[in-house]
């Protein structure tokens, strides 16, 4: 049994305007083969749907359900073609988007807040707090549609956009004989106890790689890939950390913040599969960056 959309279309016509003139009418067909529609119908459903007489046609027991559902069908099939619409057009749908490490605290929020205004229809699925590696792998296995990481990445299935350049600080427990110096420079770090990110995230290959530049060792006595846990560990005056600008939005307590005058740079980009044609990325990206440029370079 197989009810074409044309011919529910042509029975709640017919069902409403309790005539088939009428109905022929505002259908813009010719009656006869109006008619014969419905006795297709008929046929196919193995149920008498109207009792006809020379005025008027009534409804069945079996036609006023068929009414009664099929106005839902109709009403759903052309919503759902409105919406698939829209989700072809990025103008609805959901997106998946992961934030590294201190990105989660000091961009995220900004980018959930205004979101809405500038992506109507766009509903947000966010994670936060993971790294650089975890991104990347978030978007090739399709869990993730779009990422802010700290480039480089690894795999040339992904393009990305770098939006922001900032500058890696010193978080320093409160008493440390560091917080004392009037300038800081990478080289006071030397034999310095402290706490880092994993050693494959970008922040700890960026960090390393200077240190290998100005010879000096400092002590890592734990690496966490949670900013928030890095800095309750500085806090808890385990050790300083080097962090992102970003990180001092998370400022919990027990925590003094400096600059390094020699310290390298980090990036952040929004980053998608290149496979991935998705109209509400392209929205997304081009949101993010005009968010960025107008509140300036702090993620």
């Amino acid at each position: 049994m197989t009810i074409e959309t044309r011919q529910l279309r042509y029975f709640v016509a017919v069902a409403e305007e309790q005539h088939f003139g009428r109905a022929a009418a505002r259908l813009m067909m010719a009656q006869p083969p109006l008619s014969q529609q419905i006795r297709h119908l008929e046929a196919a459903l193995g149920a008498t749907l109207l009792t006809r007489t020379t005025r008027r046609v009534e409804l069945t027991a079996a036609g006023a359900l068929l009414l009664e559902r099929g106005r839902r069908i109709l009403d759903d099939l052309d919503t759902l073609a409105g919406d698939v619409a829209l989700v072809g057009d990025g103008l609805q749908g959901v997106l998946r988007v992961g934030f590294t490490g201190s990105a989660t605290y000091g961009l995220m929020p900004r980018v959930v807040r205004e979101a809405s205004g500038h992506l109507p229809g766009i509903a947000l699925s966010v994670s936060g707090e993971l790294l650089t590696p975890q991104l990347e792998a978030g978007l090739l296995e399709h869990r993730l549609d779009v990422a802010l990481l700290r480039p480089p990445v690894v795999s040339d299935d992904i393009r990305y956009l770098t939006t922001v350049r900032e500058r890696i600080m010193a978080a320093l427990p409160v008493g440390s004989p560091l917080t004392e110096l009037p300038r800081l420079r990478m080289a006071d770090f030397d034999g310095q106890v402290l706490v880092g990110y994993p050693e494959e995230s970008t922040m700890a290959r960026a960090i390393a790689a200077r240190w290998v530049e100005v010879g000096v060792r400092p002590r890592h006595t734990q690496r966490v890939s949670e900013t928030s846990t890095l800095l309750s560990l500085v806090a808890a005056g385990i050790g300083a950390a080097l962090v992102p600008a970003s990180a001092t939005s998370l400022n919990l307590g027990g925590t003094v913040f400096r600059d390094i005058e020699d310290a390298p740079a980090t990036e952040l980009a929004v980053a998608w599969r290149a496979d991935n044609p998705s109209p509400a990325v392209r929205r997304f990206v081009d949101f993010l960056t005009r968010l960025v440029d107008a509140e300036g370079a702090n993620p």
